[in-house]
């Protein structure tokens, strides 16, 4: 029997899920600080390697299935079918990942590094399904508990493996068991206080008209996954994998920030999305800009730490070796501006269940992170990566944002 769970407060929704998200978020950073400290830069630039390569495959095959459940207020669809589809998705992301390694012509040691990141992301993508259903329910302190435990977990395991065989791949192997524990241990068990039956229902039709409505979501979600991952991919093949080593590790810092974003962002989507159904859009806009407020003062802040203290947080992190790259965490705070703005924007595009125009737009964002990393990577080095990065972000700040002007017009328009 399944029990009736009053939702929670957007203020209580976003603290669990802020929480959450930070610890998670920094376990996935202090890998990479472990990494850096008892392995070297080639290690990270190998490991994030993997991650530039997997990120792409797992962020198309979850087609954003989580977006679509949070903001599924008719009820258009079931569990058991969006885990359905996840499970088939998910089967689809580990033949790509192997598929993609061969064709490289990869050593076997990269191979298994690559193959290991790509079971990780898998198993955490049937996690996520869950979240999207608890989301829904506007639950998400199961949902912080839950990365909580898991980002506490990952540090422990995969720093105390590291320090005992200073062999990353075995680490990736504890990582994967420890993650495949906590979901059958704690997710599982949350999930069936709102679902009777769990067993995934793999109905032809119906997965096919949901594959149909999530595509553009999961190209949209591949896109800007390879607008962060195509400068670190140019960066090794140009630079090498030391060079990406320090600019991953550099630049995850601004990754870190996204945490507290998507927190927030995460925890207002159903909010949006019944705001923006019922046409109340002066409070949609409302929060919207709200939103923004946050991700430009979030940028800013970073980027006038990096300014006066970026010397001091490289050293004491990573060591002495990476406050060679300080100005490189300058251009990527500046980036983040814009970044944290557009991922904000983007849940707003969700929320007003804009699906088709977002790949669209994705393609015009990545065609310039492509042409500019070309053009400036091989002749600036990582400076012209950090470049990329910020002109890719305002690009994608700038479509969205005029898009969501010109939807909220008409429908202003079609009222009166």
């Amino acid at each position: 029997m399944t029990m009736e769970l009053k939702a929670l407060t957007l203020k209580q929704n976003f603290s669990w899920n802020f929480l959450g998200s930070l610890t998670y978020s920094l376990s996935q950073w202090l890998i990479l600080i472990v990494i850096a400290r008892l392995g070297s830069p080639e290690v990270v630039g190998l490991y994030v390697l993997g991650m530039a390569i997997t990120a792409p495959i797992i962020m198309l095959t979850n087609l954003q299935l989580r977006s679509i459940q949070a903001t599924d207020t008719s009820s258009d669809y079931i569990f058991n079918d969006y885990i359905a589809l996840r499970i088939f998705t998910g089967f689809i992301a580990i033949i790509l990942t192997l598929a993609i390694s061969i064709i490289n012509d990869y050593e076997p040691y990269k191979v298994a590094v690559i193959s290991l990141i790509a079971f990780s992301k898998v198993i955490d993508s049937y996690s996520d399904v869950i979240y999207g259903q608890l989301q829904q329910k506007e639950r998400m302190d199961y949902i912080g508990i839950s990365r909580i435990i898991k980002g506490s977990l990952t540090i422990i395991t995969v720093g105390v493996t590291m320090l005992i065989t200073k062999n990353f791949l075995v680490s990736l192997i504890i990582l994967n068991i420890t993650w495949f524990v906590i979901l059958i241990t704690y997710d599982r068990r949350k999930i069936k206080l709102f679902v009777n039956n769990i067993i995934p229902k793999f109905q032809v039709k119906k997965i096919k008209k949901l594959i149909i409505l999530a595509f553009p979501l999961g190209v949209i979600l591949m896109l800007g996954s390879l607008n962060t991952n195509i400068p670190r991919i140019i960066v090794e093949k140009y630079l090498g994998e030391e060079k990406l080593g320090y600019f991953a590790a550099i630049t995850y810092i601004m990754v870190a920030g996204s945490a507290f974003v998507n927190a927030i962002g995460q925890a207002s989507a159903p909010r949006l999305a019944k705001l923006y159904k019922n046409a109340k859009l002066k409070s949609f806009i409302g929060l919207l800009l709200k939103l923004l407020s946050i991700g430009i003062v979030l940028g800013i802040g970073g980027t006038l730490v990096s300014l006066f203290l970026g010397d001091f947080i490289l050293k004491v992190v990573y060591g002495e070796p990476y406050t060679n790259y300080t100005n490189i965490l300058i251009y990527a705070m500046i980036a983040s501006i814009f970044d944290y703005s557009a991922s904000f924007l983007g849940y707003g595009l969700t929320s007003m269940r804009l699906f088709k125009i977002q790949p669209l737009l994705g393609t015009i964002w990545l065609s310039v992170c492509i042409i500019f990393s070309l053009m400036l990577i091989p002749n600036f080095g990582l400076k012209g990566a950090s470049f990329t990065l910020i002109v890719t972000s305002f690009t994608q700040f700038l479509l969205m944002l005029l898009i969501i002007i010109i939807l909220i017009k008409k429908k202003e328009m079609k009222r009166m």
